[in-house]
């Protein structure tokens, strides 16, 4: 005999009393304790109630932003719909008309919807259609408007709604009042234009949260509110991220999948060579940090502390020990929240636990490495007492093994006495009902070959019998000392007197086991959300860890080097390497950077095709920008002055939706690094003026050199032409620099050594670049004539092939027109 029970642990024996034989079964809508035939074969069909741990799925995290602009100043908060947490901006200054702060706020929150108010319809709602709709770089961008009312947004109203915002950091039981000071010490209220967002991003929440959550009667509930700033951050437009291939996102290659989100990949990038994180966090932290490089240097300092130690040879075993453990830290914020609301499946505690006991686990294996980095030893001296109460509660309270099997949370024995005094009369039940079974099946007529005895909720204990014919009426169905029930397929189900019997003895054990655990559960639970802050906390920073430790690996594999962060206007690197294109080129030839006061801030680039021009100005980019998210650079040594803005005019994509074509592109890039750019930026401009006329682009390119060097201030410029003539046209200046690629020729033609050096080239070789190539050599030649017609100011040579074509066409023609006039 086997019995078993759909949500307890289950047992399995086998009997062979004379013509009996009991199996046990399971049914979508009811438990199956045991069952009985009259048949003498043994047949015994277990039920395998083991399940496979489900691993955790990889859900994609929608998030709802509210902008709000008003003189200047930026205020934002958006809500991550899956984990209920809240975002608010620090109010910043934002101006026209890049709006270069929401711009970064957008590509770092990646929101599925944006709020706007539908009263304003300048400049800055401008920007921000043309930021969501004219992007092609990556279909998961896409995301919809939404315009609310001006009333929404009023400030006394959105005052109230957070107000009445509740949160599980709050003090306990607290009245209104003490609400409102809580909030005053999270919120700063004088910063309007944040407390307008996320107002209003409260009340949509309030209205739409049935068709956001897709739960019918659900009300938005929020885990933490989180205040973020934007102050520190390195001004990167979308332009320079997709120019410099810091991200670089691939559509999926089926028809049916591309647009979808979360369908694209990573191409060659900044991003995918830093994409080694140990966990899912950490590989979510890093795109945040590549997308919020930071002029703070203590800040940088730091990570470039932690990068140091993980570099080392002698600090490889820790940094595996500490990868093993990263790797089982989840986002606690999603987990409480499915918790919380009694939906968590058994593996999402057994996340939770393991992310507890790792936490700790991280931050002791830190205390060796805590004098080495400041970073470090804030991780090494965290309390962590909080955590490791919390991982013991779950430790003795949570029979995992028992939860994974019966797949919901399951309390170990010796926890509640009462509990278990309810599971032993479940277990003993099983035999009971056995027992029963079998009593039953001797009642029943002699034509009723199999019964089982079963439990439903609110009907409590049935028997079930299978038919014993084809189409029985009411009356045959009717058997004696039986009341009859229902009928579902080929089972008729009755109440008998042992099912009374067992309903008045035992009653409805099982609904009562699990209302008692999850009692036990919603205790353990609002346990951890007292403490939720500080687990928070620590996963964050175990996750910047993560990317951080990352970071070393890129770093130690391809021999970075630590750069020197300075507040003076400098950038200073020895043989620096581009750190994309050394992994796909064995012999990649180094070269010099210096931009200052005394070297020259502006540099212009004079040289022949394919000879590196843009490689060179890449890496330069690159390298700064490496420097300001706290990771080594590729280089000999490097000195690395703070920037603020990095603005580059590299790659022009066109785009139908942006109905701009490739030279107004170009000219709106140029517009933004002259508008944005201040002393402390970085200009990367390549091949400028190319979309029009050579007259007309040279022209345009000199006079933004001029201004660039008429200011008191002059950026950092380096600029990349093919106009030979063009130091005739820009001011002569201290601050400017010509360099050139060197070459030497070899039987006519050129061979480039990728090494930079003074002075501008005289020629840039189109012609035996174009033959290299594998261009007709008569088009080359013919090519070359007509050059030097242009330089002398004459005509060039007729096309002897071409005239002698020419000449017999009007032969043929004045024989044709000769011969039809006779």
């Amino acid at each position: 005999m086997e019995t078993t029970s759909s949500d307890g642990p289950s047992t399995s024996a086998q009997r062979q009393p004379s013509g009996s034989d009991l199996n046990s079964n399971q049914t979508d809508n009811h438990f199956v304790i045991a069952k009985c035939r009259r048949n003498t074969d043994v047949t015994v069909n277990p039920n395998n109630n083991d399940q496979q741990e489900t691993s955790e799925e990889s859900e994609t995290e929608e998030r709802v932003l509210v902008v709000y602009c008003r003189a200047g100043r930026l205020g934002a908060a958006y809500c991550t719909l899956q984990s209920g947490e809240l975002f608010i901006l620090e109010e910043i200054v934002d101006r026209p008309p890049g709006y270069q702060i929401f711009a970064s706020l957008f590509r770092q929150v990646e929101p599925v919807c944006i709020l706007l108010e539908g009263k304003n319809q300048g400049g800055f709602v401008q920007t921000v259609k043309k930021t969501v709709f004219d992007t092609d770089a990556n279909d998961d961008a896409r995301c919809k408007l939404v315009f609310l009312s001006s009333k929404e947004y009023s400030f006394e109203a959105c005052k109230r709604r957070i107000a009445s915002l509740s949160l599980p950091s709050e003090p306990p039981n607290c009245s209104k009042e003490e609400r409102s000071l809580f909030l005053r010490t999270v919120l700063d209220f004088s910063q309007t234009q944040s407390i307008h967002a996320l107002g209003a991003l409260l009340r949509y929440l309030d209205l739409n949260w049935a068709k956001l959550s897709m739960e019918l009667h659900g009300k938005p509930s929020f885990i933490s509110l989180r205040i973020i700033s934007l102050a520190d951050i390195v001004s990167v437009d979308e332009d320079t991220y997709r120019g410099l291939q810091v991200f670089s996102a691939l559509a999926h290659p089926s028809a049916f999948k591309r647009g979808a989100r979360g369908s694209s990949r990573e191409g060659l990038s900044l991003y995918q060579l830093f994409s080694k994180c140990s966990s899912k966090l950490g590989q979510t932290y890093m795109r945040v940090l590549l997308q919020h490089p930071t002029c703070d240097v203590e800040t940088l300092k730091r990570r470039q502390d932690v990068v140091a130690f993980f570099t080392r040879p002698q600090n490889e075993a820790l940094m595996r020990n500490i990868c093993s453990s990263l790797r089982f830290i989840k986002n606690v914020h999603g987990i409480l929240t499915k918790i919380k609301a009694l939906s968590a499946k058994a593996y999402q505690w057994k996340s939770l636990y393991n992310t507890l006991y790792n936490a700790v686990l991280i931050c002791e294996m830190c205390e060796s490495a805590g004098k080495h980095s400041e970073f470090l030893n804030n991780l090494a001296c965290f309390d962590n007492n909080k955590l490791y109460e919390m991982a013991l509660y779950m430790n003795r309270i949570i029979d995992f093994d028992l939860s994974k099997t019966e797949g919901k949370f399951t309390v170990k024995a010796g926890v509640d006495p009462e509990l278990d005094m309810k599971k032993q009369t479940m277990a003993s039940l099983q035999g009971l009902m056995s027992e029963t079974a079998k009593v039953e099946l001797e009642r029943l007529p002699s034509y009723v070959q199999e019964c089982s005895m079963l439990y439903m909720p609110h009907l409590g204990y049935l028997l079930g019998v299978k038919v014993w014919a084809d189409n029985l009426t009411a009356e045959e169905k009717q058997l004696p000392d039986m009341k009859f029930l229902f009928q579902n397929n080929d089972n008729i189900h009755y109440k008998s007197k042992g099912c009374e019997e067992l309903d008045v003895v035992i009653g409805d054990t099982y609904p009562e086991i699990v209302s008692h655990e999850t009692r036990i559960m919603m205790r353990l639970t609002a346990h951890m959300l007292q403490h939720l802050q500080t687990l928070a906390t620590v996963v964050n920073t175990c996750a910047e860890l993560d990317c951080l430790i990352a970071i070393s690996k890129v770093c130690k594999e391809f021999n970075y080097v630590r750069p020197t962060l300075t507040l003076d206007k400098v950038i200073s690197i020895r043989q620096g390497k581009h750190p994309l294109y050394m992994m796909t080129c064995d012999n990649f030839v180094p070269n010099d950077v210096e931009s200052s006061q005394d070297a020259g801030c502006v540099k212009i680039l004079i040289g022949p095709n394919s000879s590196g021009k843009s490689v060179y100005m890449k890496q330069i980019g690159l390298i700064v920008y490496l420097a300001h998210v706290g990771s080594f650079v590729p280089a000999e040594s490097a000195t690395i002055g703070i920037v603020r803005h990095i603005h580059t005019r590299i790659q022009s994509t066109e785009c139908v939706a942006a109905h701009m074509s490739a030279f107004l592109i170009d000219l709106r890039q140029m517009a933004l690094a002259l508008q944005e750019s201040t002393s402390n930026s970085l200009l990367l401009i390549d091949e400028f003026g190319k979309g029009t006329s050579a007259t007309d682009g040279m022209c345009l390119l000199a006079a933004c050199l001029n201004t660039l060097l008429f200011r008191d201030n002059c950026p950092h410029v380096v600029v990349a032409t093919h106009y030979l003539n063009i130091k005739e046209y820009v001011v002569n200046s201290p601050m400017l620099r010509y360099l050139h690629f060197e070459y030497v020729i070899e039987e006519g033609e050129p061979v480039f050594l990728f090494r930079v050096s003074e002075g501008a080239a005289t020629s840039s070789y189109a012609l035996q670049v174009a033959a290299a190539t594998g261009l007709k050599t008569t088009t080359v030649s013919r090519a070359n004539e007509v050059l030097n017609a242009v330089m002398n100011n004459t005509l060039p040579p007729a096309n002897k092939r071409i005239t002698s074509k020419q000449n017999a066409c009007i032969e043929a023609i004045k024989t044709k027109l000769l011969t039809d006039d006779i």
